[in-house]
């Protein structure tokens, strides 16, 4: 009750997910997978075209029913003999006997995973297309807005905030990029071929049963030896998941930072009650719900790798649960980003303010490179150690400090638009070659 994480999901893609894993949807699938498996067999010869017809009039009048399916498990104690009794009781005696002909529990289980997992693919990549939409446009907007760049926590050079929305672009087009290659690799990581893969119960049809089966599902041509027993296409699917929620975790992260009250540069527009005693407060909700939640979906993946590690040629060690709520929880990682980015406020004002804080320090690399042809790069480095040590004991500013050595007389200071560099150059080279032209 205290932790309903069905409450932030702004996007709906949590909902999404969440209902390709829900019961009535996995049973559906795998009675698809019986249905479309009875097809081509009849249509090869090798089940009776009545039984197939039989099995697919009953998958049409079939409203899948987990309870009945929980109360025929509780009696035969396997997951697959339930569906099929379950389901079975529907279907006249010519079909029922034909039902899941050749097949075995983990062809179905990891036929209907691959599917799950390449709707869910599909999912992700829509809402990193979206969120990638939203942070181009601030980018485009931002390319010029200065502000000061931070490394090791401390006020570095100026920047854009185009600038540092870029880099987040860019990382984001990365995990779009490790999810078509994911998607293409492993289009075709259905399997139907038997207990232990040979094809014995069909022998020379068998390999032909498969490949048709898996068209009609709308995957890809199978690997011609078995896989059931090598499960490193989930743990390679968790791994993408992984790196791309963390990435989001450090975009919420820096939001998170820039929107405090001792920062200030960016705000998010949100009318939740922050504070059950505070009436001033208002809390950053979704930075906290994506920082809290993507550990949680990055710790699934040591899961996913323990199970990589079965015995011969397949064990029973599925964690198809874990995966799910992975999958479920990333995408509310995804849908809280979306809301994030769209509630954000930017505030260039305060953004220009902070850059001045330091009184000017940050410029002394602008003035080390001018000074550098006088007296060397090394000299002028040092010299502006001590000038910035001077500016600390007397409250000066660095032009203040400038003005009262002569070894640097004549040279100027720049603004914090001329000193953020090639940024808003860079924006542009990016979203261009990203392919965000406006």
């Amino acid at each position: 009750m205290l932790d309903d994480r069905s409450l932030h999901d702004p996007a709906g893609t949590r909902a999404v997910v969440a209902a390709s894993f829900a019961p009535k949807a996995v049973l559906a699938r795998i009675i698809r997978f019986e249905v479309t498996l009875a097809q081509v067999q009849a249509e090869l010869g090798v089940i009776p075209a009545d039984a197939a017809g039989a099995i697919a009039r009953a998958a049409a009048g079939w409203d899948p029913d987990p309870g009945a399916v929980a109360a025929e498990r509780a009696q035969v104690g396997h997951p697959m003999v339930a569906i099929l009794e379950a389901f079975g009781q529907g279907i006249g005696p010519e079909g029922r006997e034909w039902l899941h002909f050749g097949t075995t529990t983990a062809d179905v289980f990891r036929t209907v995973a691959t599917q799950q997992l390449h709707d869910v693919a599909a999912q992700f990549d829509a809402a990193l297309q979206a969120i990638g939409l939203r942070m181009a446009d601030l980018a485009r907007t931002h390319r010029a807005t200065p502000m000061i760049g931070r490394t090791l926590g401390r006020h570095a050079l100026p920047i854009s905030f185009g600038y540092k929305v870029s880099v987040w672009l860019s990382e984001l087009e990365r995990d779009r990029a490790r999810l078509a290659d994911w998607r293409a690799r492993f289009s075709g990581a259905g399997v139907l071929s038997g207990a232990v893969g040979t094809h014995a119960a069909m022998g020379p049809r068998g390999r032909q049963v498969e490949a048709a089966v898996m068209e009609r599902l709308g995957l890809g041509a199978p690997d011609p030896v078995d896989s059931k027993g090598a499960l490193d296409i989930f743990a390679e699917f968790g791994a993408v998941v992984a790196i791309m929620v963390r990435g989001v975790q450090r975009v919420a992260q820096e939001i998170f930072l820039m929107q405090g009250d001792d920062i200030g540069e960016l705000s998010i527009r949100n009318h939740d009650v922050g504070s059950s005693t505070m009436p001033h407060k208002v809390n950053p909700t979704l930075c906290i719900e994506i920082m809290s939640r993507a550990p949680e979906v990055s710790a699934t993946l040591s899961v996913l790798l323990t199970w990589v590690v079965t015995m011969h040629e397949r064990d029973s060690a599925l964690h198809f649960g874990a995966l799910e709520q992975m999958c479920t929880d990333a995408a509310q990682v995804l849908s809280c980003a979306d809301g994030l980015l769209d509630r954000l406020v930017v505030h260039p004002g305060t953004m220009r303010a902070n850059i001045d804080r330091t009184q000017g320090a940050i410029y002394t690399e602008s003035v080390t490179v001018a000074l550098a042809d006088r007296l060397g790069r090394r000299s002028a480095h040092e010299l502006m150690r001590q000038i910035v040590a001077r500016m600390g004991t007397g409250g000066l500013t660095l032009a203040q400090a400038l003005a009262a050595e002569p070894r640097c007389s004549g040279v100027t200071l720049p603004d914090a638009d001329s000193a953020m560099g090639e940024a808003p150059a860079l924006v542009d080279a990016c979203l261009e070659r990203l392919g965000y032209r406006g």
